[in-house]
This record gives structure tokens, C-alpha cells and sequence, in this order.
């Protein structure tokens, strides 16, 4: 019985994990945007124990009176899934939210195929002393037109082939250099490479430059990254968010930050549960969803869920020793 339970289970449970965790990193997007604080709740272990049992019976009685003959039979099935859950909360919580991204984390993404404009765009606020756009009520501007075009040279120089990164340690303190060819292949590739050393301030001689966090640059040659914490990346998407006008009329929550490049990511509100949904919750009597149609979208939310992953380390989920007997 036990193996043919497998398919069916794994998948279900996956499935179902998986949607838990889209509609939390939804629900508290939402939640950041009317000032609440966000929680996250994760399934630790899923432990399913099945039994089955059943029993015939036959009983014959003979007396001068008469004879008598019966019968029985009789089964039971039972399913009794254990499913715990663990909150973040202490120090899992200011680890996996609240702490910077290490750059090597980022750099490591773009390294695997990850579009280097989506993750720069999402994860940095300056770089070099070039600042990102922030769309959040303390602090609102757009992004320094030098950094739109430094996301376009490394979109550029990403998919060329022409973006090399070296990691050197054991994860996840793990340095990073930042190399470029030294004899480009085409003309395009040179002019992109031109372009980048000149946006960062870098030397045009120099091929390698070590990637590191930080706001001042102190050595030449060397990339300094400001990079955001889980919750500052998700604090800022949530003011890019719709919400219905009268709630920013009641002053329950303050108005939309529109960037320069509104392509980010898209979650919209509705007042009844959307029918083309990719996720979707309800919040406060509203739907906030983002369309299935949209692939942007979509591909910037599957991008918060992997950085979600990699900055939770899992120190704070302890899983709960059981034991199942027979």
C-alpha cells in the first residue's frame, strides 16, 4: 500500500506548499502596503501515516431446536496526515528579512541565466554611488538615469556571452570578481564594455573588479553594491502596487509610486475574484492578483520566491522528531 501512495501524495502536497507560500509572499506584499507587518508562516514537515485492516467471521450453532448459520465481515481505512508549521520569527526572522543580500547572491543568479535588469533592478538601491529608484512613503525618487542604462549594458552584455563572474570560498561567504573579456568578439560587445567601465568609473585597462557590499568606493577598480534586504525589496514593490482610490482617500493607505519603467511588476485589485489569475488573494474585500497573461509580472514574483528561498537558510525551522509505530 505504501508505494502506491507516493504519486499521488507528493504531488498533492507540493502543489498545495507551493500555492501556500505564492498567496503569503502575495499576502503580505499587500499586508506591507497598508503599514501592517508582514508573517510568515512555513511548513516544517508533512508526515502521513495510513492503515487498513479488516476481518470475516463465520459462527454455525446446532441445538434440537434447529440449526443456525451467520456470517461477518469488516474493514477500516484510515489517513492521518501530520502537517507542522513553523512561524519566522527572532532570529530567523532578522536574518532571512531584515539583513542585506549578500552581492554574491545576486551575482551568482545572473551567473545561472537570470535576467541581470530584473535582479539589479530589484535587489540594489546604488551601485557605485549611482542610486535605483525607492518607492516607498519615507523616501520616493526615480532612479538615476545613469542606472537604467548601466541594467540595459549589463542586459546587454548578459546574453553576448560577454559577463563573466569568478566565486572564490564556501557558501555563503563567498567572494566575487566581476570579469569582462579582454578582447571582445564584436564591436558591439567593445562598446558595451566601454560604455559599463565608464558609467561605474572604472579603469578602461582593467579587465576583473571585485564585487563588494558597500556605499563608498574606497579602492579603484572595485564595485561597490548597496543591495536590499527581503523586506525592503518587498516593502518597495508593495507602493507599486493598485489599491482602490478610496482607500488612499481615507488615509488608510497613502498613494501609488509610479517608476519611470512601470514593467516591473504589475498586481492588480479587483472587486471580485479575478477569472485569468497567475495568483491571487483576498484582502480587506478586495482581489489582489496578478494576471496570468502577464508574463513580466509573473517572472519578477517567481523571482522574489527564489531570493525569498536563498535568504532563508533555515535555522530557524527546527523540524519535530515523530515516531510512527505500526
Amino acid at each position: 500500500m505504501g508505494p502506491k501512495t507516493i504519486p499521488h501524495d507528493g504531488f498533492n502536497y507540493n502543489q498545495r506548499i507551493a500555492d501556500q507560500e505564492n498567496e503569503q509572499m502575495l499576502l503580505n506584499i499587500v499586508r506591507l502596503r497598508y503599514l501592517e507587518m508582514p508573517r510568515f508562516l512555513s511548513v516544517a514537515s508533512v508526515i502521513n501515516s495510513y492503515s487498513r485492516s479488516g476481518s470475516t467471521g463465520v459462527n454455525a450453532n446446532g441445538s434440537p431446536f434447529g440449526n443456525s448459520l451467520g456470517g461477518n465481515v469488516s474493514g477500516s481505512w484510515s489517513d492521518r496526515p501530520t502537517i507542522t508549521y513553523t512561524p519566522m520569527s527572532g532570529q530567523a526572522f532578522s536574518q532571512s528579512l531584515l539583513t542585506p543580500l549578500p552581492p554574491s547572491v545576486i551575482f551568482f543568479l545572473i551567473q545561472s541565466g537570470w535576467s541581470a535588469h530584473r535582479l539589479m533592478r530589484l535587489t540594489n538601491s546604488m551601485i557605485n554611488g549611482i542610486h535605483n529608484e525607492v518607492g516607498t512613503p519615507d523616501e520616493r525618487r526615480q532612479g538615476d538615469p545613469e542606472f537604467h542604462e548601466l541594467l540595459d549594458v549589463l542586459h546587454e552584455l548578459q546574453y553576448a556571452g560577454a559577463l563573466g563572474m569568478h566565486f572564490e570560498g564556501d557558501w555563503p561567504k563567498v567572494d566575487v570578481d566581476l570579469v569582462l573579456p579582454e578582447h571582445p568578439r564584436t564591436d558591439a560587445i567593445k562598446k558595451s564594455i566601454t560604455r559599463f567601465k565608464e558609467i561605474l568609473k572604472l579603469d578602461q585597462e582593467e579587465h576583473v573588479f571585485d564585487i563588494e557590499y558597500g556605499v563608498i568606493v574606497e579602492e579603484k577598480n572595485h564595485i561597490k553594491v548597496q543591495t536590499h534586504s527581503i523586506m525592503e525589496m518587498l516593502s518597495n514593490i508593495s507602493w507599486y502596487i493598485e489599491v482602490p482610490e478610496d482607500h488612499v482617500a481615507d488615509g488608510r493607505t497613502l498613494d501609488t509610486f509610479i517608476p519611470e519603467d512601470p514593467d516591473l511588476i504589475h498586481i492588480r485589485v479587483a472587486d471580485s475574484k479575478p477569472a485569468y489569475a497567475f495568483q491571487s488573494i483576498e484582502y480587506r474585500g478586495h482581489w489582489y492578483y496578478i494576471d496570468d497573461r502577464d508574463v513580466k509580472s509573473k517572472n519578477t514574483f517567481t523571482v522574489m520566491q527564489v531570493l525569498m528561498s536563498m535568504a532563508h537558510n533555515g535555522s530557524g525551522s527546527v523540524g519535530p522528531l515523530i515516531s510512527i509505530g505500526n
